[in-house]
């Protein structure tokens, strides 16, 4: 047996995180799913976690029907009585957790999917006005333009400040300062870029969430173009695609609101 003993120096050291690099090629294959539909699933992944009392499960219905009494959300419930006849029915989350108990009917999977599919062809009998009112509203509502300006101007200012306080932290390094002086210019000049940070910070956010709106739409409007006839069955995509959410009511009565802020009952 034999030790072999290896000196690396930062060549051979380079040469060793170059073989071991990885490499990612892009539209080398055909995709499991298409761009469009990926980017929708990520959309809704990131929909779930926002809001009061989402639900961040994997099922169809989680976190997309609302209680009509407290608001809260609806989750799934398994009834064990006895093993053979155990079902599954969807329940307010909250509909005994408050003082006052939600009233709220408990809901099945089949009809809440049947009641939708009733509510979906309400939308698509006036699909061309829907489609237009839309398409206009996207025009009005969600252009980041002038945000993006903004944005940059901040930028730029904070750029301008960050260049001043470096060369004030030269000059105090090289001349000497009265130092109390120094200590209030740089705190002035501090305070001003954090200021402009957190202008541009809150103008990134701004800019974010319209484009994640701009997604939902764009989502909606490429399945409603896509749709043509009445539905017949059940469609997923057009739940996902379509639906923002439902609620349940203590009369029965269970309504679906659209994307695109309609909202019918099923």
């Amino acid at each position: 047996m034999y030790a072999l003993n290896t000196c690396l120096n930062s060549s051979s050291l380079l040469f060793i995180r170059a073989t071991n690099a990885s490499y990612y090629v892009e539209n080398n294959h055909e995709a499991i799913i298409d761009a469009e539909t990926f980017e929708m699933v990520q959309r809704e992944l990131a929909r779930r976690t926002k809001g009061k009392n989402r639900h961040s499960g994997v099922h169809l219905l989680s976190g997309r029907i609302k209680c009509g009494d407290c608001g809260g959300w609806y989750g799934s419930k398994v009834w064990h009585s006895p093993e053979k006849c155990k079902r599954t029915v969807w329940q307010c989350n909250q509909k005994y957790k408050n003082e006052v108990r939600c009233t709220t009917p408990y809901l099945d999977e089949a009809s809440v999917k049947e009641r939708f599919t009733v509510a979906v062809n309400q939308l698509l009998a006036g699909r061309d006005a829907a489609i237009a009112a839309y398409e206009q509203g996207m025009a009005l509502t969600l252009d980041t333009t002038e945000l993006e300006t903004q944005q940059q101007e901040l930028l730029s200012e904070m750029e301008i400040l960050n260049g001043m306080i470096q060369q004030m932290i030269r000059q105090n390094a090289m001349v000497a300062q009265d130092q109390n002086e120094y200590n209030q210019r740089f705190d002035a000049l501090s305070q001003k870029f954090k200021e402009a940070e957190a202008k541009k910070d809150a103008v990134a956010q701004q800019i974010s969430d319209i484009r994640d709106r701009r997604g939902t739409m764009e989502d909606f409007l490429r399945i409603l173009k896509q749709q043509d006839g009445e539905v017949t069955v059940f469609s997923e995509k057009l739940w996902c695609g379509l639906l923002d959410y439902a609620t349940a009511y203590a009369d029965g009565r269970l309504t679906f609101t659209f994307k695109n802020g309609s909202t019918f009952e099923g």
